[in-house]
């Protein structure tokens, strides 16, 4: 919770007024993390001198007071990102310390935090990191035990009692932080369940080295990673393998890690492994949501044909050169977040980044051409499409200004997307549409473009729940970091409804084909992934796509049934 706290805190406070922000200290035991921050303008520093000025982020770690007054005394702005446990446990220490207690702290004495621990004592206070070492203390007086608040809490007990052996009035406080003993028994728990042991976070962490060694104290083979890459293949030797991770370990890692195991456990067969690789291929590939368009485009054109009206082959093409275009477009130029939540895929386009943009390129430019053919106003839309497709990640505006880039507009990702689909997929075939493939009004239209956006809206504001950390590190503004997850979801059951709202008046008053009552299941498709199934869903790395784009397929396949029969 703490680290979590001061990286949202200062992700939020580098958004607003820009920096310079500088961290005593790396803000989170994780190097992908740092280099992050420090392409978001927060950077780490081990002392103030030198910072002429800018803003200096107190870590969850905590700091001792004359650093604090060195700062105020500097001129630099402060925020103080102290966890609260952190701070708890400084209070406490301060406090005893001047009623005249001697101060023994349980803990690592390099660590950061019990640095800061110090100097609430005047640096008088003594460190102990073993029995051994706190039954060899000498005090007089009145004692107070605190421990560092990662520390392990049954290494913290055996001190207590080596140093209440030692000393008659002991005061021992509970500075431990309840995560910290829950995940550590967690471990202890999870290692008579499995075969080996995984840890996930920093190799400099002291709270995820202790987690790996409560592991191998269990008897458990344990492997500590800071990444997916680093994982051995033949982990799959394990029949069940345990997952956990040290406190400032960021989701989107933790996440990599585990999509990574399963892969090495679905890949145990010659069969399974072929299976994978084409689902890997079409999902990576943006084939199956190029698809996806396809089976949307003719859904929508199906709500408002005639019976014996046939779809143009030509817009279906051109509704697939577009949304695989972009798509490929669009992953390559936001190479960096893909690199913290999705490292397969990064590596997916990293095999041939060039044979891919030049298919990319060749396929838009086919379209333009095959929307030349259908007419100008149609060539126009679709080259006014492509056009903002591309100056969605570029900088089109004057430096000063808070929103240079399209991508910089909260939210704006998910509306423009809406609003492309709904353009390809409806706009473009009803204007290139012969009178006599259509007999509903133009409302129709415009009620078809609305089942289309509310589609594709929703199908990327639930990838959206798959980004929210790294999200937040790279400063995108998506709706479940505007407003959360729950509000989110909440959105998206309403629009849902919506959606449906709209299917049933379209047949009700004859804007739509009876197809639009067939296509009721799509909205209760999208309802059950957004609840029941969404949290194990979006953990898996092709399961996600494949079920939020089989949506559409869905659409497309009734719509082909509605109209066999």
């Amino acid at each position: 919770m703490g680290v979590r706290r001061a990286i949202d805190g200062v992700l939020s406070e580098a958004h607003k007024n820009g920096g310079p922000y500088y961290t005593l200290g790396p803000l989170i035991h994780n190097r992908q993390a740092v280099e992050m921050l420090e392409r978001r303008g927060v950077k780490s520093v081990d002392t103030i001198d030198g910072l002429a000025a800018g803003t200096v982020v107190i870590r969850a770690h905590g700091i001792p007071p004359e650093t604090r007054k060195a700062v105020d005394a500097a001129g630099l702005a402060i925020i103080d990102a102290t966890c609260p446990h952190v701070r708890h446990a400084q209070n406490l220490i301060r406090k005893y310390h001047q009623l005249g207690h001697a101060i023994v702290i349980a803990g690592d004495k390099d660590h950061a935090e019990v640095v800061g621990l110090l100097g609430f004592c005047d640096n008088k206070g003594i460190v102990a990191s073993t029995p051994d070492e706190a039954a060899a203390i000498q005090l007089d007086g009145p004692v107070l035990l605190a421990a560092q608040t990662t520390f392990n809490e049954s290494a913290y007990g055996l001190i207590a009692q080596a140093l209440k052996a030692r000393h008659r009035d002991v005061t021992v406080v509970d500075t431990i932080c309840k995560s910290t003993e829950d995940r550590q028994r967690e471990v202890l728990e999870l290692c008579k369940a499995v075969d080996a042991m995984v840890v996930v976070g920093g190799k400099h962490s002291a709270n995820t080295r202790r987690l790996a060694e409560v592991a191998e104290s269990a008897g458990v083979p344990a492997f500590h990673v800071e990444a997916a890459s680093e994982l051995p293949r033949d982990l799959a030797r394990y029949a069940v393998v345990g997952v956990t991770a040290g406190a400032s370990t960021p989701n989107w890692i933790t996440n990599a890690v585990i999509k990574r195991l399963r892969s090495l456990a679905e890949e145990s067969t010659p069969v399974r492994r072929f299976v994978r690789r084409g689902l890997k291929f079409a999902a990576y590939s943006n084939l199956y949501t190029g698809l996806g368009a396809v089976a949307l485009t003719y859904a929508c054109f199906a709500l408002q044909a005639r019976p014996d009206a046939r779809v143009n082959p030509l817009h279906l093409a051109i509704a697939f050169c577009y949304i695989y275009s972009v798509y490929i477009w669009s992953r390559m130029a936001q190479k960096q977040l893909d690199e913290l939540s999705a490292p397969p895929r990064v590596a997916f386009y990293a095999r041939s980044p060039r044979l891919l943009m030049a298919l990319t390129s060749i396929l838009a430019a086919g379209s333009l051409v095959v929307a030349a053919s259908l007419g100008l106003v149609e060539t126009l839309l679709l080259a006014a499409a492509y056009l903002i497709a591309l100056a969605y990640n570029l900088p089109i505006g004057p430096g000063f200004l808070r929103y240079r880039r399209l991508k910089d507009i909260p939210a704006s990702k998910d509306l423009f997307t809406a609003s492309a689909w709904a353009a390809v997929a409806v706009v473009l075939p009803a204007m290139s549409s012969p009178p006599t493939a259509l007999h509903r009004s133009a409302i129709a239209v415009v009620l078809a473009a609305i089942v289309a956006a509310i589609l594709a809206f929703v199908r990327a504001t639930m990838f959206d729940f798959t980004d929210i950390q790294s999200d937040r590190m790279l400063g995108r503004e998506t709706l479940p970091v505007l407003i959360g997850e729950k509000q989110t979801r909440i959105h998206l059951a309403v629009l849902t409804a919506v959606l449906a709202g709209v299917l049933i008046f379209g047949a009700a008053w004859d804007i739509f084909s009876p197809l639009a009552l067939w296509l009721l299941p799509c909205p209760v498709f999208i309802l059950l992934f957004l609840y029941p199934f969404f949290h194990r869903l979006v953990k898996s790395e092709l399961a996600c796509p494949l079920v939020i784009d089989g949506c559409l397929l869905l659409a497309g396949a009734i719509a082909l049934a509605w109209r066999m029969i």
